[in-house]
């Protein structure tokens, strides 16, 4: 029986030898996976972090123009109803100019023909005047 348990020793102890080379084995290979998948994860978030700053630089640049345009457009608009509004008054001025002058003509018409009916010698001397200015002799 000392033979039969001394072998049975023995293949107990290289099983045993076995189960303990193929555990550190599989922990060389975990720790191994593991500094893998952290140095994956660490260039993942390396890559999160480039992206996420062209991210802020390009929306930073987009609201930067954006903002320009938008000024730009309220600096046309407010040029544009500048010019609209200068055309207006321009053209009020012309029209008040142009009422202006008609109703005084229109004023001086009629006391010059009320002044003429109701004078016949100032009549004469008006059309004496308008000869003389014309070129003719009376």
């Amino acid at each position: 029986g000392r033979g039969f348990l001394g072998k049975a020793l023995v293949k107990r102890r290289e099983t045993i030898e076995v189960a303990i080379a193929e555990a550190e084995a599989n922990q060389q290979l975990a720790a191994k996976s593991l500094a893998e998948g952290q140095e994956k994860l660490a260039q993942a978030k390396a890559t999160a972090e480039k992206i996420l700053a062209t991210a802020q630089v390009n929306a930073s640049k987009a609201k930067e123009q954006i903002l320009a345009e938008a000024k730009d457009e309220i600096q046309r608009i407010q040029h544009a109803a500048s010019q609209d509004t200068t055309a207006s008054q321009e053209r009020a001025i012309a029209d008040l100019r142009q009422r202006v002058t008609t109703l005084a003509l229109a004023k001086v018409e009629t006391d010059l023909v009320a002044q003429l009916s109701n004078n016949d010698k100032a009549q004469r001397q008006l059309i004496d005047r308008s000869i003389a200015l014309l070129g003719g002799n009376s």
